[in-house]
């Protein structure tokens, strides 16, 4: 979601009554039980913080991101460019996030999931809202190994 509209949102929540707490960690500056016995709704939006690589040859490649942190430079610094056409390994929520980022970043942009689209672990929702803004996807594959080109960047999926 843009950042100015999700901080729309997350106003429009507050004034609603709403409290948002920030930088708080769960069993060491607050326990569950406190929080359950003080409210009555407690919604926990903890985040993925740190990227998970799936090593297979050539995954080291300039040009290769994992996708948190593809995200989290989206939103702050910016310094990770994409090409014309971009392939997004995953099928799960953070894999959408991606190319639906990269798709509007103007890319030709295609999802490659190893199962199949009912296995994918992303919300259908999501999937959809991917698919209808142009994304492709290839089920039933897999990279074994990426190709470098001359400079040693990323060039294709093999």
């Amino acid at each position: 979601m843009p950042k100015d509209i999700l901080d729309k949102e997350i106003d429009l929540m507050c004034r609603g009554g709403m409290r948002i707490h920030t930088n708080t960690r769960l069993g060491k500056d607050i326990a569950l039980d406190e929080l359950t016995d003080n409210y009555e709704a407690v919604c926990l939006a903890v985040g993925a913080t740190k990227a998970v690589n799936m090593p297979y040859p050539g995954s080291d490649l300039e040009g290769c991101v994992l996708g948190v942190d593809f995200l989290k430079d989206h939103m702050t610094d910016k310094t990770f460019t994409i090409g014309k056409k971009v392939a997004v390994i995953g099928g799960g929520n953070t894999a959408i996030d991606c190319a639906r980022t990269a798709i509007r970043e103007g890319a030709e942009t295609t999802i490659i999931y190893r199962r199949t689209r009912n296995e994918m672990p992303a919300e259908l929702h999501e999937i959809e809202a991917a698919e209808l803004e142009g994304v492709k996807f290839k089920f039933l594959t897999n990279p074994k190994c990426n190709l470098a080109d001359s400079q040693g960047v990323l060039s294709i999926l093999s």
